[in-house]
């Protein structure tokens, strides 16, 4: 099946309740904590098993969706191996598995017995996490693991399948706790090899701009969430200009990057980027070119005179806080550096969560995080009077709460002009 394919397959799934071993609806999992080994929490595939195409590599098991995975090629069962470096240094206490929509053969393709290894190196040092054994054809497997570990890579090894001579398949994996140590974020700030032509990235703090050398594309608005970027795209073709939200995770090594993009608001991704970094230095596409209006805010100030409104990923708070993320300085900086060039505009700023918590809660929070822009902004010599806040909590969705990388997306400040 094509990557194409398999990517218009992709349902929205939701992340599972903690402390139940029962399989259940993928519904019933919107207030969980996050899976730590998911795409949207800035969990990647370094170390992949042989696969039956690319559209069935190890990438898969990590998108929170239970209609793709990982498949074998044809008639090599033995047992494989994956390696998955978190995003940060986590203790694992709870794994599952979804197995229940392996193609074919009544389940007998999906893995029976799996083995999970923990470390804080990719290569060596791994101590045992758990082995478990699947049940034929069910999502939502969890296990407890006996002795909660910590470290920075799983090592995940499917050992057998129920019985198919042919196939081995994993449709999805996930590993819950709680994060030990927040580890620095690579340097991204670079020029990468890809598909689309030369991707080049200029990394400030948590905010990120730039461009590739396909149909005139820009990187806008970008900003960090740990190692996770999230941004706009921006193309514009003699029939016009096209955008739509996109994410790309950089691995510690900072020598690459996988991404997801989507066409505007559609729900499901229409594609995937994967980078190779070439060299340190940025440079320049020929229809644009990074200079101090770009350092200074010129992809939101250019969104607010076009559109009124910018929506801006730059801006991280603590985890179920209003306290500001040092990381989140030059973001801020950026609006206020717009505020005093733009003396005549009012700003509305806005918060927004994802659906994580109660709506009250929330709502609480949405409006301390945007209290807490505008804070900033008048201690930096912006005028009170030309600011507002509102909170909307997660009532104003821009893709699905029922991922990590969807609620990653939720999580956002926006700014209107008036």
């Amino acid at each position: 099946m094509s990557l194409a394919a398999r990517l218009a397959l992709c349902v929205a799934s939701c992340v599972a309740l903690l402390g139940s071993l029962a399989p259940r609806a993928r519904a019933d999992r919107a207030d969980a904590k996050p899976d730590l080994a998911s795409f949207g929490a800035g969990a990647l595939v370094v170390k992949d098993a042989a696969s039956y195409d690319e559209s069935w590599s190890g990438f898969w098991l990590l998108d929170e969706d239970p209609t793709s995975g990982w498949a074998s090629p044809k008639g090599d069962i033995a047992p494989k191996a994956f390696v998955i470096e978190l995003a940060d240094r986590d203790e694992v206490s709870e794994l599952a598995f979804d197995n229940g929509q392996v193609d074919g053969d009544g389940g007998r393709r999906g893995a029976k017995s799996v083995t999970v290894e923990i470390s804080d190196k990719a290569d060596t040092g791994y101590a045992h996490l758990a082995a478990v054994t699947l049940a034929v054809a069910k999502d939502d497997q969890h296990f407890a693991v006996a002795t909660p570990k910590k470290g920075r890579y799983l090592r995940v090894t499917l050992q057998s399948n129920h019985g198919d001579p042919d196939y081995l398949e994993l449709m999805g994996f996930a590993a819950y706790g709680k994060r030990v140590d927040s580890l620095p974020r690579p340097d991204a700030s670079g020029a990468y090899a890809t598909s689309f032509g030369t991707f080049r990235v200029l990394a400030t703090g948590s905010t990120a701009t730039g461009c590739y050398e396909s149909k005139n594309g820009l990187i806008k608005n970008g900003g960090f969430d740990g190692r996770v970027l999230r941004f706009t795209w921006s193309e514009t073709t003699g029939e016009g200009t096209h955008s739509g939200p996109a994410v790309l995770v950089f691995p510690a090594d900072g020598k690459s990057f996988l991404g997801l993009w989507w066409n505007g608001a559609e729900a499901k991704p229409a594609g995937r980027w994967d980078g190779k970094l070439t060299g340190k230095t940025v440079g320049v596409c020929p229809h644009y070119k990074f200079d101090a209006k770009a350092a200074a805010g010129g992809d939101v100030a250019a969104s607010l005179r076009a559109d009124g409104r910018a929506r801006i990923y730059g801006i991280t708070f603590d985890v179920d806080s209003d306290h500001l993320r040092d990381e989140s300085r030059a973001t801020l900086d950026q609006l206020v550096a717009i505020a005093k060039a733009e003396p005549s505009w009012k700003l509305a700023i806005e918060g927004h969560t994802d659906s994580s918590g109660a709506a009250d809660h929330n709502q609480t929070l949405s409006e301390k995080r945007a209290a807490a822009v505008k804070d900033y902004l008048v201690k930096a010599g912006v005028a009170a009077a030309r600011l507002t806040t509102a909170g909307f909590g997660a009532t104003r969705p821009v893709s699905t709460n029922d991922t990590s990388l969807g609620r990653s997306q939720n999580r956002r400040v926006e700014v209107v002009r008036s």
